[in-house]
């Protein structure tokens, strides 16, 4: 009788455990397929430009204060010369929206990257004046913009780190791990994209 027992305990075991893979394994499918949804790359056939886009990724959510990050990266174009083709230039866009105006300070970016600083300068930008109020969050009733070049360099930094520290301006932050997991994705996927194009010329 207790042989049964102790069969019938194992092969119990044995399924939960092969559940809890299965479960797993969904889990990170689902999580693989977010992951991906948030990144578009499409090629122009006529002018053989990639561009990689990031959709806007929450970095800070307060009841009073939204701030996100989005990124566009177009790889191949032609510039006024040859070598500007080779370089990687993704234009990253910061947008903060408040039930005020926050005051940004100085507007410096800055990153800390696994601990090693990245100084990105003064980012460009300040009050939208037009924009339309309706986009908004409910009872936000300012909004600012700000932009900042990543160079090959800095995503190639990107694309490795396991921990981002933020500055912009009066506002420092941590990246969260899922909107980090999905910034080394967007760094590996330009880079990947620049060598595509750089072997179809």
């Amino acid at each position: 009788m207790s042989k049964y027992l102790v069969i019938a305990g194992s092969i119990f075991f044995v399924r939960g455990h092969e559940r809890q893979q299965e479960q797993k394994g969904a889990a990170q499918i689902s999580d693989a397929k977010s992951t991906s949804d948030q990144i578009e790359v499409k090629t122009d056939r006529f002018s053989g430009v990639t561009t990689v886009k990031l959709k806007p990724q929450v970095l800070l959510d307060k009841p009073d204060h939204q701030l996100t990050i989005e990124i566009e990266t177009k790889l191949g174009e032609k510039g006024r010369f040859e070598s500007e083709k080779e370089e990687v230039k993704a234009e990253s866009w910061f947008r903060s929206q408040a039930t005020h105006l926050v005051d940004l300070g100085d507007q410096e970016l800055h990153f800390l990257i696994d601990e090693k600083p990245l100084d990105l300068g003064r980012a460009m930008g300040g009050l939208d004046t037009g924009v339309d109020k309706n986009k908004l969050k409910p009872g936000f009733r300012a909004s600012q913009s700000f932009v900042s070049i990543f160079s090959r360099s800095d995503l190639e930094r990107f694309g490795k780190a396991r921990r981002i520290d933020m500055r912009l301006g009066s506002i420092e932050l941590t990246l969260s791990q899922p909107v980090m997991a999905i910034l080394r994705e967007y760094a590996n996927q330009v880079l990947t994209q620049h060598k595509i194009a750089k072997e179809r010329k």
